[in-house]
């Protein structure tokens, strides 16, 4: 759940962590690339760039800096030091191969959605397009453009919901996006009565969600897991609609049990 405790920043650590965060969408980047990104004079862009390498969070290749593999390290702390996980990523893997078709688990940080597990169900798609360019290992996105995080949203209470529109708005990734508060509110009371969240193409053009949060022991919430594909084949209405809300609410039935340590599905 999002932390709304304020606490001084320090402007140092805020440029480190820009760096990596153009070296990454850049796909490497030079010093002068780092230095325009930033608006900073290249000698101290150097430093900055000069301790990320001795501390392994970049590497300097010809003249570009990379993402360092030691970024793997806190990454899959992050994503592994919680237990509860574990069964969820089992049922990830499982609900891939049953539907052959994209399965994600994500989390609210902060107010904003982080996917820890993704698993496409066909690993060699006929289109090379299929697969969400937004939902991979480690992508980061709003949470009232998605159906995982709108999934979420519809566990909090209004304030809450508030605070987190308040922080990061309601901005347009589609034009199917919601943007106007009072429709994202009517459209989390559905989320609520239905009990499960869908994305129609909100998020990117072609591709299309459902997903329902997954609770942990004193019904806390969890995450959400969901399950997608291009627009073309999965379908969010009809029989193929129900179809995948079934196989969604079964697996997160499975996974509850675990979770909360009644009989359901085996983490072996």
């Amino acid at each position: 759940m999002m932390d709304t405790n304020k606490a001084r920043t320090v402007t140092t650590t805020q440029t480190s962590i820009r760096i990596l965060e153009h070296v990454r969408e850049m796909e490497g980047a030079t010093l002068s690339d780092l230095a325009e990104e930033l608006g900073r004079a290249k000698s101290t862009v150097h430093n900055h760039l000069a301790t990320l390498v001795e501390e392994g969070l970049l590497v300097r290749e010809q003249r570009r800096y990379h993402i360092g593999l030691r970024c793997l390290e806190f990454g899959e702390h992050a994503r592994n030091r919680k237990q509860l996980y574990k069964p969820i990523k089992i049922q990830v893997y499982r609900l891939a191969e049953s539907t052959n078709e994209e399965v994600y688990f994500a989390v609210e940080e902060n107010g904003q959605m982080y996917t820890i597990e993704y698993v496409m169900g066909d690993a060699n798609p006929s289109n090379p397009e299929a697969g969400s360019q937004f939902l991979t290992v480690g992508s980061k996105y709003d949470m009232h453009n998605s159906a995982p995080g709108k999934a979420i949203l519809a566990e909090y209470d209004d304030e809450l919901v508030e605070r987190i529109i308040d922080r990061y708005g309601l901005s347009a990734t589609t034009e199917n996006t919601i943007t106007d508060p009072e429709e994202l509110f009517d459209e989390l009371e559905r989320i609520r009565e239905q009990g499960y969240a869908t994305n129609d193409e909100e998020l990117e053009r072609g591709y299309h969600a459902i997903a329902a949060s997954v609770n942990g022991p004193q019904n806390t919430v969890v995450g959400a897991l969901s399950i997608g594909g291009p627009a073309y084949r999965f379908e969010l209405s009809g029989s193929e609609l129900n179809t995948s809300v079934s196989t969604l609410v079964d697996a997160i039935e499975s996974v509850e049990s675990v979770l909360n340590g009644r009989n359901g599905l085996n983490g072996s």
